[in-house]
């Protein structure tokens, strides 16, 4: 009887060290944990993932998650700016997407380009110009935005920050040429009267508290009672 009670309480220990033990790498634990660290809850760890995804599949692939790290709002002005350059760049299945993506794309451009970012601000002045070789397809050229925001680009003092290069002048001269008097007139009085507009920042509800009796257990159920090892009497 007792060498049968030994060998039980063997089993049991073992069993019990398999369910607690950490799980390898590699293994279903350790891909759960990795797409913890890359959670909604984590923009930061999402923001990488996106990065590492443009690098490696495209802006295709990237899109869905920069999407949920712009819409973090104020400080993720970055994620905004990424999100609007690759939008500019997709090609939809067909031209209404293609169109789609660029509305989108000058939409987060202009987020963090009126958050102050500089890089948006110098993309956006390109993709309105209609410059050849700089304005975006798909997007009707608005050179009175496109030098506002050239304007704005150019008296950035974070544009030092970056080291950016100054508005190309192909699009510069492109500007002169083709814009009215009264439209830059209204696009010099407009960068003056400049002032940032931050996304609202998103803030994470608090996380459900747990309701249930006493030891977590919920309301009405009973602990199930401990499986019992039967024995031969002797």
């Amino acid at each position: 009887m007792k060498t049968i009670l030994h060998i039980a309480l063997i089993a049991i220990t073992a069993i019990l060290i398999t369910a607690c033990a950490p799980s390898k790498r590699g293994g279903p634990g350790a891909e759960f944990g990795a797409r913890r660290a890359v959670g909604i809850n984590r923009p930061s760890s999402l923001l990488a993932a996106a990065r590492e995804q443009l690098a490696t599949q495209g802006c295709a692939k990237a899109a869905p998650a920069y999407r949920m790290v712009a819409s973090y709002g104020e400080g993720y002005e970055i994620a905004q700016y990424e999100l609007g350059a690759c939008l500019l760049e997709m090609t939809g299945a067909n031209d209404a997407e293609t169109a789609l993506f660029r509305q989108e794309g000058v939409f987060w451009l202009s987020r963090a380009a009126w958050a102050g970012d500089p890089r948006a601000q110098g993309k956006l002045a390109e993709a309105l110009s209609g410059a050849p070789g700089f304005a975006a397809s798909h997007i009707a050229p608005d050179p009175e935005a496109a030098l506002m925001w050239s304007i704005i680009y150019m008296s950035n003092g974070a544009r030092d920050t970056y080291a950016l290069r100054p508005v190309p002048s192909p699009v510069s001269d492109h500007l002169k040429n083709v814009i009215s008097e009264a439209a830059s007139e209204s696009a010099y009085a407009k960068a003056e009267r400049f002032a940032r507009v931050k996304m609202e920042a998103f803030v994470a509800p608090p996380m459900a508290q747990n309701t249930g009796g006493p030891q977590g257990r919920p309301e009405g159920r009973r602990r199930p009672p401990r499986r019992q090892i039967e024995t031969a009497r002797p």
